[in-house]
């Protein structure tokens, strides 16, 4: 049966999106063999309907401190899961995993074996299309096909610590994008093996290319950007017209753009003037050369930004490229000091109270001792 006879509400385009993305994840897990951790594999199979008993596939789980981790996938594979196997095994995991969840909320800040990894990442050719959330899912996948734990956020429905940066639409490339990824642990293979392991699994035109720890204290990657560097070629029989409207863009002193957003809780449209957001704007032949403010409080998707300029619709400006993005330097990094200290100190209050004691405090009102231990 057809999959829009079971999803009448959801455009055909978005269906066939969701299958290519689905075909994909697949080909990733079959194309090597699947380092993630046994008990997870195993749960998979049983949500996919292998035969398994759910006590057992959920003691493997605690045995490997993957509670939460199985709850995730059972939450992400709700669709496609075999109903009966879903329905055991989750009344197994749900009180197991919030008790797991408030554990973890209690000790986050005293938890020194979390890693915070900046991965750089390229998106051009026939990832082009690829939007926010493919490349999201794609990355996850090859994080986990290799066994590497990420660390889950603080959410009320915990997810996997894997957020992209600033990150292009569809239709629209870069060579200089970014993921801020959060491990249980530190791994423990170097930067260049880890790399070239994800390479294999990602698809075509996807490739990561830096790896850049920094303290959990760092600074957003949104907060320290400031600009973006553009590229793109535009087609023999759109240029002189294109290269009209920049010259009147560049002399014109306000370029208005109807910008679809929320004003006071209602979506509505409201006008945006452009020219403040381009700070460059330059042909190279039949390539426009283009730089745009890019903090995270500037609006607009950049198709439809250079859109609006070239008097173009979107889909036109496909292979968009971002060349470079440019960021400040961090703030928090030069005060490590207002950090460091007090998660240190709070860490040895926890061992001391935590681990038994024999240190005696004394109340001031009556100099009468309390015995801790």
């Amino acid at each position: 049966m057809d999959a829009r006879t079971h999803h009448p509400s959801i455009p055909a385009e978005a269906l066939a999106r969701q299958a290519r993305l689905s075909a994909l994840l697949a080909a990733m897990e079959q194309g090597s063999a699947s380092r993630e951790p046994s008990a997870l594999r195993a749960l998979q199979d049983a949500l996919r309907g292998a035969h398994a008993d759910p006590a057992a596939l959920v003691q493997s789980l605690v045995e490997d401190d993957l509670i939460e981790e199985g709850a995730c996938l059972v939450r992400a594979d709700r669709q496609r899961s075999n109903p009966q196997h879903l329905q055991q095994i989750s009344a197994l995991l749900t009180p197991l995993a919030a008790r797991a969840q408030k554990r973890r909320e209690a000790t986050w800040q005293l938890d020194t074996r979390r890693a915070c990894v900046r991965v750089g990442y390229a998106k051009e050719g026939e990832a082009i299309d690829f939007d926010e959330g493919e490349v999201h899912a794609i990355l996850l996948q090859a994080f986990r096909l290799e066994g590497i734990r990420l660390a889950l956020d603080l959410g009320k429905r915990p997810r996997p610590a894997l957020h992209l940066e600033l990150p292009v639409p569809s239709g629209a490339g870069g060579l200089c994008e970014w993921a801020e990824v959060v491990f249980r642990v530190e791994p423990a293979e170097p930067p260049e093996a880890l790399m070239s392991a994800l390479n294999d699994r990602l698809p075509e035109g996807l490739r990561i290319h830096r790896w850049e720890s920094h303290p959990p204290y760092a600074s957003s990657l949104a907060d320290l950007a400031e600009a973006s560097h553009w590229r793109w070629t535009c087609p023999a029989d759109r240029a002189d017209d294109a290269r009209k409207r920049t010259g009147a863009f560049l002399s014109a002193t306000e370029w208005l753009w109807e910008k679809e957003g929320r004003i006071e809780g209602r979506k509505q449209v409201k006008p945006l003037d452009l020219r403040p957001l381009v700070m460059e704007l330059r042909w190279e032949g039949d390539v426009l050369i283009s730089t745009t403010r890019t903090r995270s409080s500037e609006p607009g998707n950049p198709l439809k930004i250079h859109a609006a300029i070239l008097g173009l619709e979107p889909a036109a400006l496909r292979g968009l490229m971002r060349q470079v993005l440019d960021l400040k330097p961090d703030p928090r990094l030069a005060q490590a000091d207002r950090f460091e200290p007090k998660l240190k100190n709070m860490y040895e209050d926890a061992v001391l109270l935590g681990g038994g004691s024999n240190i005696t405090l004394v109340d001031e009102d009556d100099d009468e001792p309390i015995q801790l231990g």
